[in-house]
């Protein structure tokens, strides 16, 4: 329900990195909108949907704030938001500087961190997993011979599951840390391998409360890489109760104050295990996932909560349906024909099929989510039907290829 702000003139909202989704919700709420983009590169198709756009080096948080703080002093800003990776340490710093409510800087190091992140959950006396950060093969070997079993190599600060790797005992390590470096890993970290299956709880939080609003199952390549994801999770109350209640404790010790956030675990057969959080939407359509089985708008409610026209959500919400995504993967090679099927019955209208390949393109191995050629994406009266139909109509897409 949008209720009056209670103000004279429309609020003010900065928005750094921010895509159209963001800037469009808060557009249709009647607040006034700035984009704050980098500067190293042209405007971005979002500026359309902006009252204005402003350059400025995101990575300069000097320059950032010289850029901005003018523009606050003549109409203050009420928030300063991002649902992007690149936006939200910047929007964090500008959070700081002026002044504002919000998720403040040190909360979205950590967040983007994970020895920081592992540092503040042992702390906490929350989630614990054995972690170390290594700086050569001879100190990832010894901490694979120390555990004596297998281990997580991954970048510090890595996003889209890009330069993971699991290095078994006994394994070459001198390799996976050539790998490591091939791929684009740095400042690495090394974690126990965490067995069971893995999930993400998306929340949303308001004055520092944090109300779950769905728990995401999840299925993945070898590499680690997503290749799909369902909810509401077919994984038992007390399971998803647990992890639940690990995901507000940890945003709780982060000091997250505001807005969606997205944790991803492991369940365990200890418990549920935190692998990383980040306080924004997840990735990979679970905004739209959401909103389908759900009937929740985490972008609009990002937007209207902070600034009093929208009340945020007080409880779990109750599931109208169920609703999957799954990631298509070709065999590596060019792309010599693609055949999608014909969508009828029970099938139309309903999925969202999406390429990202033509006939001619490259598909390399997927190594990182951007290696994955498109999406299915569907729902269902629950999630068991909404995953089996996605499935369904991946198998009918044939993207052929040759090495």
């Amino acid at each position: 329900m949008i209720r009056s702000a209670g103000v004279p003139a429309p609020p003010r909202l900065a928005v750094v990195a921010g895509t159209p989704h963001l800037l469009r919700a808060a557009r249709d709420l009647g607040i006034r909108t700035t984009l704050v983009y980098d500067s190293a590169g042209p405007a971005p198709a979002a500026a359309a949907e902006a009252d204005e756009a402003v350059p400025a080096a995101l990575t300069d948080h000097s320059a950032l704030l010289a850029a901005v703080e003018p523009l606050h002093a003549s109409a203050p800003f009420g928030r300063v938001l991002s649902l992007t990776e690149t936006g939200l340490l910047p929007a964090a710093a500008l959070t700081d500087a002026l002044g504002l409510p919000g998720n403040g800087l040190g909360t979205v190091r950590t967040l983007q961190d994970k020895r920081r992140m592992r540092d503040l959950l042992a702390a906490h006396a929350l989630s614990p997993v054995r972690t170390r950060p290594v700086a050569s093969a001879g100190e990832l070997a010894g901490f694979v011979r120390e555990l004596d079993g297998p281990v997580i190599l991954k970048p510090a600060a890595g996003t889209g599951s890009s330069a993971v790797f699991r290095v078994g005992a006994g394994e070459d390590t001198a390799a996976v840390w050539a790998r490591f470096a091939a791929a684009g890993g740095r400042d690495a970290v090394a974690e126990e391998f965490l067995d069971g299956p893995e999930i993400s709880v998306e929340t949303f939080s308001h004055d520092g409360r944090h109300t779950v609003v769905a728990v995401t199952d999840k299925t993945t390549l070898p590499s680690f890489v997503e290749t799909g994801h369902t909810l509401p999770s077919t994984h038992g109350n007390e399971q998803t109760a647990a992890a639940a209640g690990l995901a507000r404790a940890f945003l709780d010790a982060v000091g997250l104050r505001e807005g969606p956030a997205h944790t991803e675990m492991k369940l365990t057969p200890g418990g549920p295990r935190v692998i990383e959080s980040h306080n924004r939407i997840g990735g990979d359509k679970i905004r739209e996932l959401v909103r389908r089985a759900y009937r929740l708008d985490l972008v609009r409610l990002t937007a209207g909560v902070p600034f009093g026209l929208l009340d945020p959500p007080q409880r779990p919400p109750e599931p109208h349906g169920g609703a999957a995504i799954r990631f298509l993967t070709p065999r590596p090679g060019t792309v010599r024909r693609i055949g999608t099927p014909r969508l009828t019955g029970a099938d139309d209208g309903t999925p969202v099929v999406s390429l990202d390949v033509e006939v001619g393109d490259v598909v390399r191995a997927v190594r990182s989510s951007a290696d994955r050629a498109g999406y299915v994406l569907a729902e269902g009266t629950d999630a068991t039907e909404a995953a089996a139909r996605c499935e369904r109509i991946s198998r009918g897409i044939r993207i052929e290829t040759e090495e």
